[in-house]
């Protein structure tokens, strides 16, 4: 089956025509990450004029790794050699003109027939594993999340059965290495030095071990090295890290910055933890306003309400009240944490029928259990700096 990635209804149905009835129009970055993931066959996607090219390249070089045999036909409104010569370095297939349907056809049939061969010869064994993110996130600090976070990773690995990674992404106060008692000889900075040439087993190197089957990506040390991980670096670690692990968990700075959305772009489930005071029930309604406004699917937001117990005049239900919608679980308050915090240590390990162990475990039954009965959800148009593609612009070719 042939993808058409086409945002412009006009074009969509006129490449159509030429492409095939069986062909699949996808509007956006996202839905096409979303689509491919779903279907690990597929063999060709044809990105239509109205995406830059740096959109395009950028997509392409992202699958050229990870799946060689999908291919990428590239339509453009005029044939220019610079583009052709960037459009072909980076792993496109064939360039082809909007207004030659014939050349069209033609080079859909010598993509396919090429998947075909490469899949055949057995160059391309099926779609890499791919492992589930989840995030964990809330857009006040002192909530808990790294607590969640240690917590639910251990959890999800605590049978032996699954291999998992948390990742540090808090890059300037994180604080993972000091809550696990790990020490950080490797961090996400070593990922700098690679800069382009940082491969999946370049981003292997960076974790290190802290269970049989549980590992860390720490935060960088030196916090001049903050400027320097971009979120097209942060994207490549953890695709790779998807790749390798079964799970791997993402504990957040209570900022929407632009590696944290590419991890909401990454991200399969999102732990959004708030607390029971105003503040954070305050910036818990900012948070779930913001992911509304960048289209991020609601399928995908857990709540979660940390030291549930405290005595604040507030409870879970005024949470519900206030947000509009269902709690996902509750953590109650124990000085267990801090406790286990300074044996380096999570309650999952240490005292795992403790309230707040058997809390974590829910909470990590609920996202397997989510992960393994629901269907991919598409998320709708959003503005292009937080997608896979950004749309044409004025002198974009």
């Amino acid at each position: 089956m042939t993808v058409l990635l086409a945002e412009n209804k006009q074009n969509s149905e006129r490449f159509k025509m030429t492409l095939g009835e069986s062909t699949v129009v996808i509007r956006n970055g996202r839905e096409l990450r979303d689509h491919l993931e779903t279907h690990p066959a597929e063999m060709l996607v044809v990105i239509g004029p109205e995406f830059t090219l740096d959109a395009a390249t950028q997509v392409v070089e992202y699958y050229r790794a990870t799946r060689p045999s999908l291919g990428f036909i590239l339509i453009r409104s005029r044939l220019e050699v610079g583009v052709m010569a960037q459009a072909m370095q980076s792993g496109v297939r064939e360039v082809v003109s909007t207004d030659d349907a014939s050349a069209l056809l033609a080079a859909k049939n010598r993509s396919i027939s090429l998947s075909e061969r490469m899949v055949d010869t057995s160059v391309y064994q099926g779609t890499v594993t791919k492992g589930k993110m989840v995030l964990v996130f809330s857009a006040k600090g002192g909530c808990g999340k790294t607590t969640v976070a240690t917590n639910v990773a251990e959890a999800l690995g605590a049978n032996g059965d699954k291999s998992v990674c948390i990742v540090d992404f808090d890059l300037q106060f994180g604080d993972i290495a000091v809550a696990l008692q790990i020490e950080p000889t490797k961090t996400i900075s070593n990922a700098i030095r690679m800069g382009e040439n940082l491969d999946l087993s370049g981003v292997r190197s960076l974790v290190v071990q802290y269970r049989p089957n549980l590992y860390a990506l720490l935060a960088p040390v030196d916090p001049s090295d903050i400027e320097f991980i971009t979120a097209e670096l942060a994207e490549k670690v953890l695709a790779g890290l998807q790749q390798t692990f079964d799970y791997v968990v993402v504990d957040s700075p209570p900022a929407f910055t632009e590696t944290i959305l590419k991890a909401f772009d990454l991200a399969d489930e999102y732990l959004l933890v708030s607390t029971l005071d105003m503040p954070s029930l305050k910036n818990l309604k900012v948070t779930l306003g913001t992911l509304d406004a960048l289209g991020m699917p609601r399928s995908k937001w857990n709540i979660i309400v940390n030291r549930s117990t405290a005595k604040t005049g507030l409870s879970t239900q005024d949470v519900q009240d206030a947000i509009g919608m269902p709690i996902a679980a509750t953590v109650p308050a124990s000085q267990i944490v801090p406790t286990m915090i300074n044996q380096g240590r999570t309650v999952v390990s240490g005292k795992p029928k403790h309230a707040v162990g058997k809390a974590m475990f829910n909470i990590a039954r609920m996202i397997d259990k989510k992960m393994s009965t629901s269907k991919v959800a598409l998320a709708e148009p959003i503005d292009h700096r937080f997608g896979l593609f950004s749309r044409a612009g004025k002198g974009s070719r």
